[in-house]
Parts: C-alpha cells; structure tokens; sequence
C-alpha cells in the first residue's frame, strides 16, 4: 500500500460506543485520576440534542441538553471525549496509526477500570480522517484528486464552478464508509464537528485563499446485537477500518499527489 506520511491531514476520530451509562458524572474524576499525567486539562459542555417521538398527536419534536467532558493533553493537541454513550479520542497530532491505536488503547483500557463502571458491551466502533487539500503553485485540484471525487463541472464553458460536493455512503466487507468531497466549502472542518470544544483547542484553520477540498472518510462497524467489550477486538476493528479508509484516501488521489504526499 502507498505510504502518504505526509497526506494533508488535519483531523482523526476514534471512537468506541456503548449502551448508555445512568449518572455518567460519578465516573468522571475517577477516570481523571487515571489519565491526567497525560491529560490533565478538562472542559466540560452542554450540546442540544434532537429526538423525535411518536405519539397520537403525530411526530413530537423534542430537545434536551446532552454532557460531554473533554481530557485534554497540555498542547491541546489531543485527547478524550466522553459521553453517556461514547468514549473518542480526538487529535491533530495523527503521526501514524500504531501511535494513535496505542493511545485509543491505553485510554479504553483506563476508562474500563473505573471502579462501578460495569461497561460490558459494545455497540459500534467507528475512524474518521479529514484531509484539507489545498492547491499550490498554480496547479489545480485536478492535479491532486481523481476526477471520480470531484463535483462534476459545468457542461457550458461560460459557468465556472465555485463550490461543490460530492457524498456518498458505501458498503464494505465490515461496516459502513461515508466519503464527503466538498471543494471550496465555507469551512475547513465539517460543520458537525465545530463544536464549542474544537473551537476551545483552536482546531479551526482559516479557509485558504486558493481552491481546495476537503476529503472527509468515515468508517465504522455498528452490531446488529451489542458485542462483548474486548479490548483485542476492539483493536483489530479499528485496524481493519483504517485499512479500508486509506485505500479510499489512496484511490481519490493522483500520481502526482501521491508524490507529493509521500
């Protein structure tokens, strides 16, 4: 497989989930101490959350505020996420995937030793990298990506297209992979991860001055059944999805991109 060590990335999640966790906030000092060597600093937040109910009245729309906690490395390059259901390791540090699968690793393996905890199932396991792919040198983005990736252009000479998508969501042999290409956006991290605790690490690149794209994979493996919380699965899981994702990274590139990035 092409080796892209210095692929354009700009943001990588891993994230394990599990049936929800009553009172979540009796663990969260406890998982601090075992983790604060390396993540000392925690924020917390409160996020709407949207649900809709079915009722005799017909669809009801409700919302209610979610918690989540973020432990944070001293740099605010990286760190944790947790939630009632969740528990992601976030960063803009990626520098190979055995370093980030050590780091998901040790975090797990000290979430699941809080005392009471009792997490014995798991119910998805998901990867997402975002690539910010930004043109140089008056090449164009035709130069880095695969035409297969991008928005179609116009077929009339006299429209020039400023900003464009393409998504689609593809099966695989272990789960579900959702590729977004969205070519000068007005963004440079998809709107669904600007959360007030991005913003707080100071993720959020300004957008460039030349064309670019924004190649965003997201990989994940949901149980039909929960599935039992083992450490060695997890990881070969979240190996397997990696897999799958850079040869989709690989495949939307170029000859020449892959020069550059590699």
């Amino acid at each position: 497989m092409t080796a892209l060590k210095n692929a354009p990335l700009i943001y990588t999640l891993g994230m394990i989930q599990f049936p929800k966790v009553p009172g979540i906030e009796r663990f969260i000092d406890l998982f601090l101490d075992k983790i604060r060597n390396e993540y000392p600093l925690v924020d917390e937040v409160k996020v709407p959350v949207f649900n809709a109910d079915f009722s005799p009245q017909g669809i009801q729309i409700g919302q209610h505020e979610s918690k989540l906690w973020q432990f944070m490395s001293v740099d605010r390059k990286c760190g944790f996420i947790l939630t009632e259901q969740a528990l992601c390791l976030h960063t803009v540090d990626y520098c190979d995937f055995p370093s980030f699968s050590n780091r998901f690793q040790k975090g797990l393996e000290a979430f699941l030793k809080v005392p009471g905890i009792a997490i014995d199932w798991m119910t998805a396991i998901g990867i997402r990298y975002v690539n910010l792919v930004v043109t140089k040198d008056k090449h164009s983005l035709k130069d880095y990506l695969d035409s297969w990736v991008l928005p179609t252009e116009p077929p009339r000479s006299q429209l020039s297209i400023i900003e464009g998508a393409y998504v689609a969501r593809y099966k695989t042999d272990i789960g579900e992979l959702r590729l977004q290409s969205m070519r000068n956006p007005q963004y440079t991290l998809p709107p669904e991860l600007q959360s007030p605790l991005i913003v707080k690490n100071g993720w959020i690149q300004s957008r460039p001055e030349t064309d670019f794209a924004l190649i965003d994979i997201d990989h994940s493996i949901t149980f039909s059944q929960p599935a039992s919380m083992k450490t060695k699965e997890i990881l070969k899981h979240l190996k397997e999805l990696r897999g799958i994702s850079k040869e989709v990274f690989i495949s939307v590139g170029t000859k020449f991109s892959h020069a550059a990035w590699g």
